[in-house]
C-alpha cells in the first residue's frame, strides 16, 4: 500500500490519485492549466525535460512518499530493482534525486523548482555551444553545396510530424512575417503555444508590423487564456469552426494545417502533424476562407477573459 491507493504496475499509474498531484492540479489555475492537466499529463510534461516515463513515474513517487529505499520503490510500483536502479542513476546525474552513501541507500526527490532549473541551466549551455560553432559548421557545410543549383520555383509540400517541430515552424512563419497571419485553432493549442517561444514571435513580427488574428471556437472556455503571452498583441475572435483542427496561413503565401488534434496538453505528442505548403493557389484559397471566418466571428477581448477569471 502507499498511502491511500494500491498498484502492481507502472501501467496502472494511469488511474492513481495522489495527493501531490492533486495538490499541483489546484496551483496550475494560474498558469492557465486549471480544471485541464491530468496525471498522463503531468508525466507526459517531464518528458519534456528529456526523462523517460519511468523516471518521471519514479520522480513524482519520490516527491509523494518523500525519502525511501529501492527495495521500498521496486515494491510500491512493482517494478524490478534493476530497472530501478537505472531511473535512478540517470536521475541523479539530471539533478531531479539525491541519494545517501548509507546501506540501504536512501533517495530523496529535490525541489521540482530547482530541479528543472538544473535542466534547463544544462539545456541552455547546450545551446550556448551550439551557437558558437554553428559558424564554423555553416562554412563546412557550404563547401558541399552545388554551385550550379538554381532555386527551384516549384510550390513546396512537406508533412511536419511531431508538436516540437510543429510549434518550431509556426514560431518561425510568424517571426518572418511582417503582415496578417491568421491562426485558427482551439483555446487547448493556444495554451501549448503559450509554453513556446510563439508568443515571443508573436512580439517579433507585431514590432515589425505585422498583425496577428486569432480564430478560435466559440464553444471553448475563453476564461483558460487568461495567462497565455502574447494574445494581447494580436487581435483576438471566435466563432464556430467546423472541428478542433489547426490553421496557420500568412499573407506573405504560407500555410500550415493539420487535421484534427489529440487535445493533451503534452508538447511532445509525436502523432501530431501538419502539412506545409507554400503554393500560391492553395495559400490564397485558405486565406480567403480565413478572411470570411474573420468576417462572421465576435470580438473577443482580454478584459473580458480576465474578467471572469476574477468572478
Amino acid at each position: 500500500m502507499m498511502g491511500n491507493y494500491t498498484t502492481s504496475t507502472v501501467e496502472g499509474f494511469n488511474h492513481l490519485s495522489f495527493p501531490f498531484l492533486t495538490h499541483t492540479f489546484q496551483n496550475t489555475r494560474r498558469h492557465g492549466y486549471h480544471d485541464m492537466i491530468s496525471q498522463e499529463e503531468i508525466i507526459s510534461a517531464l518528458t519534456d525535460f528529456d526523462l523517460e516515463r519511468t523516471d518521471a513515474i519514479l520522480y513524482i513517487t519520490l516527491l509523494q512518499t518523500g525519502s525511501a529505499t529501492v527495495n521500498t520503490i521496486s515494491t510500491k510500483l512493482g517494478i524490478d530493482k534493476g530497472k530501478i536502479y537505472r531511473s535512478l542513476h540517470k536521475l541523479q546525474n539530471t539533478g531531479l534525486v539525491s541519494s545517501t552513501f548509507s546501506n540501504p541507500t536512501i533517495t530523496n526527490a529535490v525541489d521540482p523548482e530547482k530541479a528543472l532549473s538544473i535542466i534547463i541551466q544544462r539545456k541552455e549551455e547546450q545551446i550556448l555551444v551550439m551557437q558558437k560553432a554553428i559558424k564554423k559548421i555553416t562554412q563546412s557545410l557550404l563547401e558541399f553545396k552545388n554551385p550550379h543549383e538554381q532555386a527551384s520555383q516549384v510550390p513546396s509540400f512537406y508533412v511536419i510530424q511531431g508538436r516540437p517541430n510543429i510549434y518550431a515552424r509556426i514560431g518561425k512563419i510568424v517571426e518572418e512575417s511582417a503582415k496578417t497571419v491568421y491562426i485558427v485553432t482551439t483555446v487547448r493549442d493556444l495554451l501549448r503555444m503559450h509554453y513556446t517561444a510563439i508568443p515571443e514571435k508573436i512580439k517579433i513580427s507585431k514590432g515589425n508590423g505585422g498583425k496577428i488574428r486569432i480564430i478560435t471556437d466559440e464553444a471553448d472556455d475563453f476564461h483558460l487564456l487568461s495567462d497565455v503571452d502574447g494574445l494581447e498583441l494580436a487581435e483576438l475572435r471566435s466563432c464556430k469552426l467546423p472541428s478542433k483542427s489547426r490553421i496557420i496561413v500568412t499573407q506573405d503565401k504560407r500555410l500550415m494545417m493539420s487535421g484534427s488534434m489529440n487535445e493533451s496538453m503534452s508538447l511532445n505528442d509525436d502523432a501530431d502533424s501538419t502539412l506545409y505548403t507554400n503554393s500560391h493557389e492553395i495559400v490564397d484559397n485558405m486565406y480567403s476562407f480565413c478572411n470570411h471566418l474573420w468576417s462572421i466571428s465576435k470580438p473577443l477581448e482580454m478584459n473580458i477573459v480576465q474578467s471572469g477569471v476574477n468572478e
